[in-house]
């Protein structure tokens, strides 16, 4: 009897605990949510006895407002987005690194309008470039222009927030150059744009992006947040041996269009490791110089501590 009760015991904290809260995680329509998606379709999580919540957003605003509000605990998003939500204030914490250890993963590019006469980069001084202001498009167009050799004078930019709105203005010629992510740049270019500049062909990976959780969730949940993080990890293996046998789910999760389905490179996701001081130094020097914040510390951005 006493060696029943031992085994059902054993049996029963094995069992997912479907009784607890679910750790709900924000994602945005981007290839840089798919490692998410695929431990939850795989029972990455439930494996680890954790159950997830993935809760959809279709703008970095409306995720936003959710992680302020606590109805998430951390989310998939952007160094600078994830500064400028903080301020400082201890609200949340950058957890890891998700895509854009490498020139490559996450890429952005600098367009031409189709019919405008810019055929180098170099063609830009002066002229106006559609980008949302404050945000990592922004950052990464500041960051390719300055390594071109740009003055600050040079560089103009006009205020277009929306990416589809953004690019929707390019192939029009309403604006003659905008920075688009993948796969709006390589929608783009189909469509007869042009790319002048891109930060997927430097030495330096200018964009990441980043899991972060708020403060209140990793005082109350670092078991949760590690079992998430080390189903995350078997996700991104699982991803980076056999790519194609996730391509129907990546291409949903990124809105990649069925034209460019077939030849989209599926990225080899990084697995979860401490965001770097060499990303976040440039970035919080970037802000500072623009008057958008203080000089935050390293140290009261990115936790070290997370991580299983």
């Amino acid at each position: 009897m006493k060696h029943l009760l031992a085994v059902a015991l054993v049996l029963l904290a094995a069992l997912p605990a479907w009784g607890q809260d679910p750790l709900r995680i924000g994602v945005l329509p981007i290839e840089d949510s798919a490692p998410l998606h695929v431990a939850l379709e795989q029972g990455l999580y439930r494996a680890e006895g954790l159950t997830v919540e993935l809760v959809p957003f279709q703008s970095a605003l409306e995720r936003d407002s959710a992680l302020a509000a606590g109805a998430i605990d951390g989310a998939v998003d952007d160094p600078i987005g994830a500064i400028l939500f903080d301020k400082g204030q201890g609200r949340l914490k950058i957890a890891s690194l998700c895509l854009g250890a490498n020139p490559g993963e996450g890429v952005f590019a600098i367009l031409a309008a189709p019919g405008a006469a810019l055929s180098s980069v170099h063609d830009l001084k002066g002229v106006e470039i559609a980008v949302s202001s404050a945000t990592i498009i922004e950052y990464v167009t500041d960051r390719l222009l300055a390594g071109h050799g740009f003055k600050d004078g040079e560089i103009k930019k006009i205020e277009v927030v929306k990416m589809p709105i953004r690019m929707q203005m390019l192939l029009s010629g309403a604006v003659k150059a905008a920075t688009l992510p993948e796969p709006l740049a390589s929608i783009a270019v189909s469509r007869g744009a042009t790319v002048l500049a891109s930060d997927g062909s430097g030495e330096e990976s200018l964009s990441q992006t980043v899991l972060v959780f708020r403060d209140q969730a990793i005082a109350r949940r670092k078991a949760d947040i590690q079992a998430f993080f080390r189903a995350y990890r078997q996700a991104v293996q699982a991803i980076g041996t056999d790519p194609e046998r996730f391509r129907a789910l990546i291409i949903d999760t990124g809105r990649i269009p069925p034209n460019l389905a077939k030849d989209y490179v599926i990225p080899r996701f990084p697995e979860p490791q401490p965001y770097p001081q060499a990303f976040y130094t440039p970035i919080i020097s970037w802000l500072t110089a623009k008057g958008l914040v203080a000089d935050i510390p390293y140290r009261a951005m990115v936790a070290d501590d997370v991580l299983p």
